[in-house]
């Protein structure tokens, strides 16, 4: 393996190892502990047992109340951990993922986008909302980066995103309550933030086993909020990786005063992306639905001219950039054209800028590609 290849093998793990080697306490004579090869963390077979995880969920509460009934939301939370962390107090970091999508969304079609087939300047068709998708319930939230970390010796966390699935809250698309959830999470495990064992009352629950330390990664919508956690400067996340992250929904849905559709997506806006991820089932779904999609988005998002805003402003991650600490990796296709490169490039000469650690994975792919885990 040449020198190229050494290099890129380890791009992938550089962020996630960081949260192990640096921060985790040397465990005792005898306990279950991490393994390293070459920089990279190892199975280690006293993890490997599937049945002996540990699974719960538990909802954690924000700083926030985006759904307007006077109480501060709370953001479905799901946790995978070696048994040890129990039955031998090991403390271990987590590799967290978050999304808007794991319990399901409107999907099926192009019914509810924008009407494109329209003379210019006038006025568009009636835009027709889709109806509630129906959730997927089923134990936990997702499965993903389980098989792989959990036998490392790391926890893995997931959480619905606001308005979506069990978590309460509005969808927003890119605002603020959309960085601010993640942020909730690390700092529950952190000791800093409470969790439940219900969306409403519950016991609390406490993360004990967790050292603190979080890697964030995810691609497209779900590699865009561990960059949203991070420009919220918490403590305690370590490293990031984007793959194909939207870092700013103005580049993402216009371009110098244009109306614009990411590429296979004719007629989306960030309202019908509203929709798409709405899949909260209670009756603040109409409140969400009034003051987020048919107020702000609407008078805000300005279909007529395309310019740049207040609005579009608080949903550009360049203009928060100065409070990421986190290492970060980030990760774009050459022939993305949903998400541009640009979307990473300008991120990346950001952090650059600021002394932040950051490194730039480029490929020929398409949408989507994390870097490799094994050496290309």
């Amino acid at each position: 393996m040449n020198t190229f290849q050494q290099y890129i093998s380890r791009l992938s793990i550089l962020a996630m190892a960081l949260a192990w080697v640096a921060w985790h306490p040397q465990p005792v004579a005898g306990q279950a502990g991490p393994v390293f090869e070459d920089g990279q963390a190892q199975v280690v077979p006293a993890f490997e047992e599937k049945a002996s995880w540990i699974r719960e969920e538990l909802w954690v509460e924000t700083e926030f109340d985006s759904d307007g009934d006077g109480q501060l939301d709370r953001v479905h939370v799901a946790v995978v951990r070696p048994e040890q962390t129990d039955t031998e107090d090991l403390k271990v970091p987590v590799i967290y993922g978050t999304s808007p999508y794991y319990a399901g969304t409107a999907g099926g079609g192009l019914y509810f986008f924008w009407n494109v087939n329209q003379e210019l300047g006038e006025e568009p068709p009636e835009r027709v909302h889709p109806e509630q998708p129906r959730l997927r319930l089923r134990p936990g939230i997702s499965n993903a980066f389980v098989d792989s970390w959990v036998p490392r010796g790391f926890a893995v966390v997931h959480s619905s995103s606001p308005g979506t699935g069990l978590s309460q809250g509005c969808p927003t698309v890119g605002g603020a309550n959309e960085s601010l959830a993640p942020k909730a999470v690390i700092d529950w495990l952190n000791g800093r933030a409470r969790g439940f064992t219900a969306a409403e009352g519950g016991e609390a629950v406490a993360a004990d086993w967790s050292t603190g330390k979080v890697g964030m990664t995810g691609t497209s919508y779900n590699g865009t909020l561990p960059l949203a956690a991070a420009t919220t400067g918490v403590e305690g996340l370590e490293a990031i990786i984007p793959v194909a992250p939207n870092t700013s929904y103005y580049h993402y849905y216009r371009s110098n005063g244009l109306v614009r559709s990411p590429g296979g997506y004719l007629g989306e806006d960030i309202d019908a992306l509203y929709d798409f991820i709405h899949s909260r089932d209670s009756e603040r779904r109409a409140y969400c639905d009034q003051t987020v999609r048919d107020t702000e988005m609407v008078e805000g998002m300005d279909r007529v001219t395309g310019d740049y805003n207040a609005f579009w402003a608080g949903r550009d991650y360049l203009n928060v950039i100065d409070n990421v600490t986190a290492a970060t990796l980030m990760a774009h296709a050459f022939n993305d054209w949903n998400v541009m490169p640009e979307h990473s490039f300008r991120i990346t000469e950001a952090l650059k800028e600021r002394g932040v650690p950051v490194q730039m994975y480029y490929h020929q792919g398409g949408h989507g590609g994390p870097p490799p885990m094994v050496p290309v």
